[in-house]
């Protein structure tokens, strides 16, 4: 992982163009995962998906395991910014939606494919900063702040850790089932330990 080069993005002119090309690379990685799993994402199916060349990938991330970790990244940008809206104070939410938000900031493609590639990747693992687990670390602890806030009473930890893990769980169950799995009783019982808790 050390000697990968920073890509070479320009800072002028295509930029927007160039967006533009990173973003649809990072969408056909995931939709490559989601839809044929980790083993069939190789640089080489990426690109025929993709319809681009070698150095594209090479301009934009410097490697395959470089667009791997766009993909980490973007993935926990658009998770931390739906847990941080989800624990706004500024914001009324009941119950119901609080859970289905967790669990649609968890079960989205791109924290899919962001986990089926954590998972599959040791080396790709142990090469990231500490960052990632950092932010998402602040934006649970918030969520679950927001949880007692909201909802006080005891084994509010536990509740949070129950309104995260449930849905992290689901996806990696879904990774393995032949067909999309049915969330709405696993939701309702959630919602039902927070609301009758004493």
């Amino acid at each position: 992982m050390s000697g990968r080069r920073n890509p070479d993005r320009p800072i002028t002119g295509r930029r927007e163009r160039g967006d533009r090309t990173r973003e649809r690379l990072i969408d056909e990685t995931v939709l490559c995962i989601r839809e044929e799993g980790f083993s069939a994402a190789s640089a080489r199916h990426i690109i025929e998906r993709a319809g681009v060349s070698w150095g594209v990938i090479q301009h934009h991330f410097g490697d395959r395991d470089g667009l791997l970790i766009a993909v980490i990244d973007d993935a926990v940008d658009r998770l931390v910014a739906s847990l941080e809206a989800l624990s706004d104070p500024a914001q009324t939410i009941d119950t119901t939606d609080l859970v289905k938000g967790a669990w649609e900031a968890f079960a989205n493609p791109k924290a899919m494919a962001g986990l089926e590639i954590l998972i599959s990747t040791k080396e790709l693992r142990s090469g990231l900063d500490s960052r990632h687990m950092e932010r998402l670390g602040a934006a649970l602890a918030t969520l679950t702040q927001r949880l007692e806030t909201s909802h006080g009473g005891q084994n509010t930890v536990a509740l949070g850790l129950l309104l995260w893990t449930t849905p992290v769980a689901m996806m990696i169950a879904e990774m393995f089932a032949i067909q999309p799995l049915e969330v709405s009783e696993a939701q309702q019982a959630i919602i039902n330990l927070i609301n009758t808790r004493p």
